[in-house]
């Protein structure tokens, strides 16, 4: 043997043995790791680090992919309603399992052998809930209304998944991203706002309480709410006749039309084209898929949403 072999040879299995050491140590402490999440439903524990997640909902699912991971089944709440992935969804969402929600959602996530499931609160009852969570742990809506905030998922996540830095990182970046559309345009403090749902040719619905939803995202630019939403917080939800959108004469008005029929109603309606929005040009229409992911905000919807507002935050802020 040529001089020095011996001791390369032991410096090399040396390595091998800590090596193989650490690899123990890290499998150790994520298989006894265990964390504790408190939601609407109770709490749930989540031993060890998920590896095969379902996310039913575009929020859950846009969050696991924000931090760095592809669900092997989901739920995407735009493509259900579209018969088309959301716009801002990576390439890598091909790979995984498009969930059926017309079919046995639970035999469809028991076949997926899933160690984390992530459920939004309208698909959540307790009996869902029972159900899914006999099959993996299962996290629902984290607080008492059916939409959650974006912050709260990616946090729980990040503490879940023992990413807690990344997702930290994540909102502080998303939430500056806000803030600089705020110090762009300052005169939209204090305007007010009205987005709404057009369900119909009949009715529009609007979400009442400002904490939820986008109302999230036009609270922090400054806006507010006119006296006709906040006057009911509670109702979460406010359905009301078509021809009532003359009594919202805002500063800002962001339109999602379900259906083309619908967006032709709105502008049937008397009074229509004198509201101070439609007036100066700051009312927004969107697609579905805009509409839904600023309604259910998440940290993949949010850019794109903005990117599609921004035009009309400008006209709104004059």
């Amino acid at each position: 043997m040529k001089p020095g072999g011996p001791a390369i040879v032991r410096s090399i299995v040396a390595v091998i043995v800590l090596a193989l050491a650490l690899a123990t140590a890290c499998g150790s402490g994520d298989e006894n790791r265990r964390v504790s999440i408190g939601h609407s439903l109770g709490q749930s524990e989540v031993n060890g680090i998920p590896e095969r997640i379902v996310a039913l909902g575009t929020q859950w699912l846009d969050a696991t992919e924000a931090l760095g991971i592809t669900p092997v089944g989901y739920i995407d709440d735009v493509a259900v309603s579209t018969g088309a992935p959301a716009p801002w969804e990576p390439p890598e969402l091909a790979d995984s399992v498009a969930i059926d929600p017309r079919g046995d959602i639970l035999a469809q996530v028991q076949a997926l052998d899933p160690d984390l499931i992530l459920t939004p609160g309208f698909a959540a009852d307790e009996k869902n809930y029972g159900g899914l969570s006999k099959i993996a742990p299962t996290v629902p809506n984290l607080g008492n209304t059916q939409i959650d905030s974006w912050t709260a998922q990616v946090d729980v996540l990040g503490k879940i998944l023992d990413r807690e830095g990344q997702a930290a990182s994540l909102i502080a970046n998303l939430n500056g991203r806000i803030d600089a559309i705020a110090k762009k345009y300052p005169g939209l403090a204090g305007k007010t706002y009205a987005a709404i749902r057009v369900e119909s040719p009949t009715e529009f619905s609007a979400i009442t309480a400002p904490e939820i939803g986008a109302n999230t995202l036009f609270t922090k630019l400054g806006m507010k709410l006119p006296p006709q939403l906040t006057a009911d917080p509670q109702a979460g939800r406010k359905t009301f006749p078509l021809e009532r959108i003359v009594d919202f004469p805002t500063d800002l008005l962001v339109i999602t039309a379900t259906s083309p029929e619908a967006a032709d109603a709105l502008g049937a309606v008397p009074g229509y084209y004198e509201l101070p929005s439609v007036q100066k040009g700051s009312v927004a229409v969107l697609d579905i898929a805009t509409g839904t992911g600023l309604e259910l905000l998440s940290p993949l919807s949010l850019p794109y949403a903005l990117d599609m507002l921004d035009p009309t935050l400008e006209v709104a802020a004059t």
